[in-house]
Protein backbone atom coordinates (compact mmCIF):
# COMPACT_ATOMS: atom_id res chain seq x y z
CA UNK A 1 0.00 0.00 0.00
CA UNK A 2 1.13 3.54 -0.74
CA UNK A 3 0.37 6.46 0.06
CA UNK A 4 0.10 9.77 -2.23
CA UNK A 5 -0.54 13.92 -1.29
CA UNK A 6 -1.28 16.84 -3.69
CA UNK A 7 2.34 18.38 -3.74
CA UNK A 8 4.08 14.75 -4.66
CA UNK A 9 1.19 14.38 -7.70
CA UNK A 10 0.64 17.72 -8.82
CA UNK A 11 4.44 17.48 -8.79
CA UNK A 12 4.01 14.65 -11.44
CA UNK A 13 1.41 16.10 -14.00
CA UNK A 14 1.77 13.87 -17.16
CA UNK A 15 3.20 15.40 -20.22
CA UNK A 16 2.59 15.35 -23.50
CA UNK A 17 6.36 14.98 -24.44
CA UNK A 18 7.09 12.25 -22.71
CA UNK A 19 3.91 10.60 -23.67
CA UNK A 20 4.22 7.40 -25.22
CA UNK A 21 2.01 6.97 -28.43
CA UNK A 22 0.50 3.69 -27.42
CA UNK A 23 -3.18 4.05 -28.26
CA UNK A 24 -4.71 2.21 -25.38
CA UNK A 25 -8.09 2.32 -25.39
CA UNK A 26 -9.83 2.84 -21.77
CA UNK A 27 -12.93 2.35 -20.31
CA UNK A 28 -13.49 4.59 -17.49
CA UNK A 29 -16.89 3.47 -15.52
CA UNK A 30 -18.16 6.49 -12.75
CA UNK A 31 -20.76 7.56 -10.34
CA UNK A 32 -22.92 10.40 -11.88
CA UNK A 33 -20.44 13.12 -13.43
CA UNK A 34 -23.05 15.54 -12.65
CA UNK A 35 -21.15 15.61 -9.22
CA UNK A 36 -18.64 18.11 -8.88
CA UNK A 37 -16.03 15.81 -7.09
CA UNK A 38 -16.69 12.80 -10.23
CA UNK A 39 -17.05 15.11 -12.54
CA UNK A 40 -13.32 16.86 -11.67
CA UNK A 41 -12.25 13.52 -11.40
CA UNK A 42 -13.14 12.44 -14.57
CA UNK A 43 -11.92 15.64 -16.53
CA UNK A 44 -8.82 15.27 -15.11
CA UNK A 45 -8.25 11.77 -15.51
CA UNK A 46 -9.30 12.43 -19.40
CA UNK A 47 -7.02 14.69 -20.12
CA UNK A 48 -4.14 13.24 -18.12
CA UNK A 49 -4.07 9.92 -19.92
CA UNK A 50 -4.48 11.41 -23.15
CA UNK A 51 -1.38 13.13 -22.47
CA UNK A 52 -0.02 9.62 -21.35
CA UNK A 53 -1.26 8.12 -24.71
CA UNK A 54 -4.46 6.91 -23.56
CA UNK A 55 -7.62 7.15 -24.74
CA UNK A 56 -10.69 7.24 -21.85
CA UNK A 57 -13.94 6.83 -22.76
CA UNK A 58 -15.82 8.14 -19.34
CA UNK A 59 -19.27 6.12 -18.82
CA UNK A 60 -21.32 7.56 -16.56
CA UNK A 61 -24.27 5.72 -14.22
CA UNK A 62 -27.16 6.77 -12.13
CA UNK A 63 -26.37 5.07 -8.91
CA UNK A 64 -27.49 2.17 -11.07
CA UNK A 65 -25.19 -0.91 -10.13
CA UNK A 66 -26.95 -3.22 -12.74
CA UNK A 67 -26.29 -0.82 -15.46
CA UNK A 68 -22.49 -0.45 -14.48
CA UNK A 69 -22.28 -4.47 -14.93
CA UNK A 70 -23.70 -3.84 -18.19
CA UNK A 71 -21.03 -1.23 -18.72
CA UNK A 72 -18.28 -3.38 -17.86
CA UNK A 73 -19.55 -6.22 -20.14
CA UNK A 74 -19.67 -3.87 -23.64
CA UNK A 75 -16.34 -2.94 -22.81
CA UNK A 76 -14.78 -6.19 -22.71
CA UNK A 77 -17.31 -7.26 -25.36
CA UNK A 78 -15.44 -4.11 -27.28
CA UNK A 79 -12.34 -5.81 -26.09
CA UNK A 80 -11.35 -2.19 -24.69
CA UNK A 81 -7.32 -2.46 -23.40
CA UNK A 82 -8.28 -1.60 -19.60
CA UNK A 83 -10.97 -0.77 -17.41
CA UNK A 84 -11.00 1.58 -14.73
CA UNK A 85 -14.31 1.43 -12.59
CA UNK A 86 -16.30 3.59 -9.55
CA UNK A 87 -17.72 0.81 -8.35
CA UNK A 88 -21.26 1.85 -7.21
CA UNK A 89 -22.25 -1.58 -5.74
CA UNK A 90 -19.09 -3.21 -4.11
CA UNK A 91 -20.89 -6.94 -4.53
CA UNK A 92 -23.20 -6.43 -7.67
CA UNK A 93 -19.79 -5.47 -9.70
CA UNK A 94 -18.42 -8.58 -8.90
CA UNK A 95 -19.58 -11.17 -11.66
CA UNK A 96 -18.44 -8.35 -13.96
CA UNK A 97 -15.16 -8.19 -12.45
CA UNK A 98 -14.81 -11.60 -12.99
CA UNK A 99 -15.62 -11.58 -16.94
CA UNK A 100 -13.33 -9.13 -17.34
CA UNK A 101 -10.53 -10.58 -15.75
CA UNK A 102 -11.58 -13.86 -18.30
CA UNK A 103 -11.12 -11.79 -21.20
CA UNK A 104 -7.54 -10.82 -20.02
CA UNK A 105 -8.61 -7.32 -19.67
CA UNK A 106 -6.95 -5.53 -16.60
CA UNK A 107 -9.46 -3.74 -14.09
CA UNK A 108 -7.98 -0.68 -11.97
CA UNK A 109 -10.43 0.52 -9.25
CA UNK A 110 -10.19 4.34 -8.51
CA UNK A 111 -12.38 6.50 -6.02
CA UNK A 112 -14.74 3.93 -4.04
CA UNK A 113 -12.16 0.65 -2.34
CA UNK A 114 -13.38 -2.76 -3.34
CA UNK A 115 -14.42 -5.60 -0.71
CA UNK A 116 -11.18 -7.83 0.25
CA UNK A 117 -12.92 -10.69 -2.05
CA UNK A 118 -12.69 -8.53 -5.36
CA UNK A 119 -8.62 -7.99 -5.17
CA UNK A 120 -7.63 -10.76 -7.19
CA UNK A 121 -9.84 -8.95 -9.69
CA UNK A 122 -8.09 -5.79 -9.64
CA UNK A 123 -4.69 -4.92 -10.47
CA UNK A 124 -4.62 -2.02 -8.39
CA UNK A 125 -6.71 0.64 -6.14
CA UNK A 126 -6.18 4.36 -6.48
CA UNK A 127 -8.13 6.74 -4.36
CA UNK A 128 -9.48 7.70 -0.98
CA UNK A 129 -8.97 5.84 1.87
CA UNK A 130 -12.55 5.60 3.47
CA UNK A 131 -12.24 4.86 7.18
CA UNK A 132 -9.28 7.19 7.32
CA UNK A 133 -11.97 9.91 5.93
CA UNK A 134 -14.20 9.13 8.69
CA UNK A 135 -12.06 8.94 11.73
CA UNK A 136 -10.60 12.49 10.78
CA UNK A 137 -14.24 13.94 10.74
CA UNK A 138 -15.25 11.95 14.05
CA UNK A 139 -12.00 13.68 15.96
CA UNK A 140 -12.84 17.11 14.42
CA UNK A 141 -16.60 16.83 15.95
CA UNK A 142 -15.02 15.45 19.05
CA UNK A 143 -12.54 18.20 19.25
CA UNK A 144 -15.46 20.52 18.54
CA UNK A 145 -17.61 19.66 20.82
CA UNK A 146 -15.03 19.49 24.03
CA UNK A 147 -14.06 22.78 23.40
CA UNK A 148 -17.87 23.85 23.32
CA UNK A 149 -18.12 22.08 26.31
CA UNK A 150 -20.36 19.82 25.01
CA UNK A 151 -18.47 16.54 26.34
CA UNK A 152 -22.59 14.62 26.71
CA UNK A 153 -23.58 16.05 22.65
CA UNK A 154 -25.72 14.50 20.59
CA UNK A 155 -24.62 13.63 17.33
CA UNK A 156 -26.67 13.06 13.65
CA UNK A 157 -24.93 12.32 10.54
CA UNK A 158 -26.33 13.01 7.11
CA UNK A 159 -24.65 10.32 4.74
CA UNK A 160 -24.37 8.90 1.61
CA UNK A 161 -26.00 5.16 0.45
CA UNK A 162 -25.18 2.94 3.36
CA UNK A 163 -26.52 0.35 1.54
CA UNK A 164 -23.16 -0.34 -0.25
CA UNK A 165 -19.77 1.60 -1.03
CA UNK A 166 -17.83 3.68 0.84
CA UNK A 167 -20.79 5.54 2.93
CA UNK A 168 -20.55 2.54 5.73
CA UNK A 169 -16.66 2.76 6.37
CA UNK A 170 -16.36 5.89 6.39
CA UNK A 171 -19.42 6.26 9.14
CA UNK A 172 -17.62 3.23 11.17
CA UNK A 173 -14.50 5.18 10.72
CA UNK A 174 -16.41 8.20 12.52
CA UNK A 175 -18.10 6.52 14.96
CA UNK A 176 -14.98 4.69 16.11
CA UNK A 177 -13.08 8.39 16.40
CA UNK A 178 -16.14 10.07 18.43
CA UNK A 179 -16.55 7.45 20.73
CA UNK A 180 -12.37 7.48 21.32
CA UNK A 181 -12.08 11.18 21.66
CA UNK A 182 -15.18 12.09 23.12
CA UNK A 183 -16.49 8.83 25.20
CA UNK A 184 -19.60 10.06 27.03
CA UNK A 185 -20.79 12.11 22.83
CA UNK A 186 -23.84 9.88 21.43
CA UNK A 187 -24.58 9.70 18.18
CA UNK A 188 -28.48 9.86 18.36
CA UNK A 189 -29.80 9.08 14.74
CA UNK A 190 -28.25 8.17 11.31
CA UNK A 191 -29.95 9.21 7.97
CA UNK A 192 -29.06 7.92 4.71
CA UNK A 193 -29.69 10.53 1.67
CA UNK A 194 -27.81 8.65 -1.02
CA UNK A 195 -25.67 11.85 -1.49
CA UNK A 196 -28.35 13.52 -2.19
CA UNK A 197 -28.30 17.48 -0.92
CA UNK A 198 -32.10 18.34 -1.43
CA UNK A 199 -32.71 15.27 0.93
CA UNK A 200 -30.14 16.25 3.46
CA UNK A 201 -31.61 19.76 3.70
CA UNK A 202 -34.69 18.23 4.25
CA UNK A 203 -33.58 15.13 6.65
CA UNK A 204 -31.64 17.92 9.03
CA UNK A 205 -34.62 19.75 8.82
CA UNK A 206 -36.55 17.31 10.64
CA UNK A 207 -33.72 16.36 12.90
CA UNK A 208 -33.52 19.27 14.25
CA UNK A 209 -36.41 20.02 15.03
CA UNK A 210 -37.57 16.57 15.93
CA UNK A 211 -34.46 17.16 19.34
CA UNK A 212 -35.43 20.59 19.61
CA UNK A 213 -38.06 19.69 22.42
CA UNK A 214 -35.49 18.17 24.51
CA UNK A 215 -32.14 20.31 24.34
CA UNK A 216 -31.18 20.37 20.26
CA UNK A 217 -28.44 18.41 18.34
CA UNK A 218 -24.98 19.20 19.57
CA UNK A 219 -23.58 18.25 16.11
CA UNK A 220 -24.17 17.39 12.66
CA UNK A 221 -21.79 15.34 10.14
CA UNK A 222 -22.13 15.88 6.59
CA UNK A 223 -20.75 13.00 4.72
CA UNK A 224 -19.52 15.54 2.34
CA UNK A 225 -19.59 19.09 2.46
CA UNK A 226 -22.63 19.26 0.00
CA UNK A 227 -24.45 17.51 2.63
CA UNK A 228 -22.85 19.84 5.34
CA UNK A 229 -23.94 22.95 3.40
CA UNK A 230 -27.26 21.24 3.60
CA UNK A 231 -27.43 20.90 7.39
CA UNK A 232 -26.54 24.63 7.21
CA UNK A 233 -29.13 25.73 5.34
CA UNK A 234 -31.79 23.52 7.57
CA UNK A 235 -30.55 25.29 10.78
CA UNK A 236 -30.56 28.92 9.24
CA UNK A 237 -34.37 28.01 8.28
CA UNK A 238 -35.04 27.50 11.33
CA UNK A 239 -32.80 30.49 13.57
CA UNK A 240 -30.39 27.46 14.68
CA UNK A 241 -27.44 29.05 16.01
CA UNK A 242 -24.30 27.64 14.12
CA UNK A 243 -20.79 27.09 15.81
CA UNK A 244 -19.50 28.44 19.22
CA UNK A 245 -20.18 27.41 23.09
CA UNK A 246 -24.13 27.14 22.10
CA UNK A 247 -24.52 26.45 18.54
CA UNK A 248 -24.82 23.38 16.34
CA UNK A 249 -21.63 22.07 15.24
CA UNK A 250 -20.91 20.92 11.79
CA UNK A 251 -17.73 18.84 9.94
CA UNK A 252 -18.04 17.97 6.78
CA UNK A 253 -15.78 15.77 4.41
CA UNK A 254 -14.31 15.81 0.75
CA UNK A 255 -13.34 19.88 1.03
CA UNK A 256 -15.64 20.95 -1.74
CA UNK A 257 -16.01 24.99 -2.67
CA UNK A 258 -19.19 25.39 -0.73
CA UNK A 259 -17.27 23.94 2.35
CA UNK A 260 -14.52 26.75 1.97
CA UNK A 261 -17.57 28.99 2.13
CA UNK A 262 -18.68 27.77 5.43
CA UNK A 263 -15.32 27.50 7.08
CA UNK A 264 -14.82 31.16 6.13
CA UNK A 265 -17.89 32.34 7.65
CA UNK A 266 -17.56 29.99 10.91
CA UNK A 267 -20.78 28.15 10.24
CA UNK A 268 -18.54 24.63 10.08
CA UNK A 269 -15.77 23.83 12.58
CA UNK A 270 -13.63 21.23 9.81
CA UNK A 271 -13.68 19.25 6.70
CA UNK A 272 -11.56 17.05 5.04
CA UNK A 273 -9.13 16.84 2.33
CA UNK A 274 -9.29 15.21 -0.79
CA UNK A 275 -8.98 15.94 -4.17
CA UNK A 276 -10.08 14.74 -7.30
CA UNK A 277 -7.25 16.14 -9.17
CA UNK A 278 -5.06 14.59 -7.36
CA UNK A 279 -6.51 11.10 -7.21
CA UNK A 280 -6.91 11.41 -10.77
CA UNK A 281 -3.79 12.37 -12.26
CA UNK A 282 -2.21 10.04 -9.55
CA UNK A 283 -4.94 6.87 -11.44
CA UNK A 284 -3.68 8.15 -14.81
CA UNK A 285 0.15 7.21 -13.77
CA UNK A 286 -0.34 4.15 -12.52
CA UNK A 287 -2.37 2.80 -14.97
CA UNK A 288 0.13 3.88 -17.96
CA UNK A 289 2.55 1.73 -15.71
CA UNK A 290 -0.55 -1.15 -15.55
CA UNK A 291 -0.59 -0.98 -19.49
CA UNK A 292 3.33 -0.76 -20.09
CA UNK A 293 3.28 -4.07 -18.17
CA UNK A 294 5.00 -2.71 -14.91
CA UNK A 295 4.71 -4.16 -11.88
CA UNK A 296 2.39 -1.72 -9.73
CA UNK A 297 1.42 -1.55 -5.54
CA UNK A 298 -2.26 -3.17 -5.22
CA UNK A 299 -3.06 0.31 -3.25
CA UNK A 300 -2.74 3.79 -3.52
CA UNK A 301 -4.17 5.49 -1.09
CA UNK A 302 -4.91 9.26 -0.76
CA UNK A 303 -3.30 10.98 1.86
CA UNK A 304 -6.12 13.12 3.78
CA UNK A 305 -5.98 15.79 6.24
CA UNK A 306 -8.17 17.98 8.27
CA UNK A 307 -8.99 21.09 7.22
CA UNK A 308 -10.11 23.98 9.32
CA UNK A 309 -10.05 27.88 9.58
CA UNK A 310 -6.29 27.22 10.39
CA UNK A 311 -5.32 25.87 7.53
CA UNK A 312 -8.32 27.16 5.01
CA UNK A 313 -5.70 29.33 3.35
CA UNK A 314 -3.27 26.48 2.15
CA UNK A 315 -5.86 24.64 0.54
CA UNK A 316 -9.00 26.60 -0.54
CA UNK A 317 -7.62 26.70 -3.45
CA UNK A 318 -7.57 23.16 -4.55
CA UNK A 319 -10.55 22.93 -2.70
CA UNK A 320 -12.94 24.86 -4.35
CA UNK A 321 -14.34 22.40 -7.20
Amino acid sequence: MRLFCAASILGMAASPALAQKSNKRVAVMLAPTQDAFVGTWATTFKAQSSALGMDASIFSSPFDASLQARQIDDAVAQKFDAVVVQALSLNAILPALQRAKAANIPVMAVISPLPESASGLIVSYVGEDSRRLGEIAGEAMANALMKSGKTKGRVAAVTGSLADGIAPTRLKGFESALAKYAPEAKIVAVEDVRWNPVAAEQAAGQLIARFAATGNLDGIYGMNDRLANAAIQAANAVGQKLGGKDGLVVVGGNCQAVGMQNLATGDMAATVEMLPKVSATRASQVLQEVLAGKAVDKTYFEQHRLVTQANLAEVKSACSY
